[in-house]
């Protein structure tokens, strides 16, 4: 069931302030334009352990945090989900139970504004190139690329129509394989748009999902008989569009006291919603600002529809 069945009552979307993303995770640095950009992107890690050659459109395949603290947002994730840590050079790499699952970046803010913390998803296209066009065709940005990453591979920072910001990438040795989420891991990424419709065009061609379902206020983006990802409907005309990831945990309710005394916030409890009775999902933000959805894994799930 995933996410698709949660409808809180108030996301209190107006009160966030809006996401400062820096387009440091391309250029490489964290402050965009220095001379040391490149050294960055040399130290990006691949995104499966051992080469996979095999390539599923649509995909998310990686998330990385672009956050103004690294140190703090290393605690925060240690203490809440045990994740540990490798560091590459200016790169952090993120490990659940000793498997590489993403990576950290340090983003500055402009003097006058406040750096929060974001999650950036990648998704998988089999040419990076193609799919940038496609992209400005469709009234979306290109913020940065394509360019080559050295063992990540091809890349390009985009912006959709709404503003929604994620990373198309075809990755050297293919895309991780479709299997069951381990606790600690990502399990789904969901947009959240104020034109849902709109967003279901532009990503229904640009990731070749063949089919759509779900609630009126929800919808399923879904290729190779898998469940890549979720279109949320937020009816607030101001709303800021996003990407946001949800990981898998054994009970989010058990977390909530945790978050806070790391310095996150909860924005929604289990069970504040008559389509959540069993109280299996929480959305929180981390001590940073980056949005995260906490989501109990239910028991009918099938390995491989996510």
């Amino acid at each position: 069931m995933l996410s698709v069945y949660f409808k809180p009552s108030c996301y209190c979307w107006r009160i966030v302030s809006p996401l400062l993303l820096a387009i440091a995770l391309l250029s490489g640095c964290a402050t965009p334009g220095s001379s040391t950009d490149s050294q960055v992107v040399e130290f990006l890690v691949p995104i499966t352990a051992a080469p996979t050659q095999s390539y599923h459109r649509g995909k998310f395949v990686w998330h990385d945090l672009l956050t103004p603290d690294i140190a703090s947002s290393r605690k925060f994730y240690a203490g809440l989900f045990g994740w540990t840590f490798e560091q590459q050079g200016r790169y952090t790499v993120i490990l659940n139970k000793g498997k590489r699952i993403g990576g950290m970046l340090q983003v500055k803010a402009k003097a006058d504004k406040k750096a929060e913390a974001h999650w950036l998803a990648y998704m998988s296209v089999p040419d990076v190139d193609k799919a940038s066009a496609y992209v400005e065709d469709q009234g979306g940005k290109v913020l940065k690329g394509p360019i080559d990453m050295p063992q990540r591979g091809r890349g390009a920072l985009m912006s959709d129509p709404l503003g929604a910001q994620f990373l198309l990438l075809h990755a050297p040795g293919g895309d991780p394989a479709d299997i069951k989420p381990t606790v600690g891991s990502w399990l789904w990424n969901e947009l959240w748009s104020n034109q849902p419709q709109t967003s279901f065009i532009f990503y229904q061609n640009l990731g070749h999902y063949d089919s759509m379902f779900g609630q009126t206020d929800y919808q399923i983006l879904q290729n190779e008989g898998k469940w890549r990802a979720g279109i949320r409907h937020v009816p607030e005309d101001d709303f800021k569009v996003r990407w946001v990831a949800s990981i898998r945990v054994a009970d989010p309710a058990l977390l909530l006291g945790k978050v806070e005394s790391l310095g996150g916030k909860i924005w929604v409890r289990p069970s504040e919603s008559v389509k959540d009775p069993d109280g299996d999902i929480a959305v929180i933000s981390d001590n940073n600002g980056a949005f995260l959805i906490l989501q109990r894994l239910p028991d009918n799930f099938v390995a491989g529809e996510q």
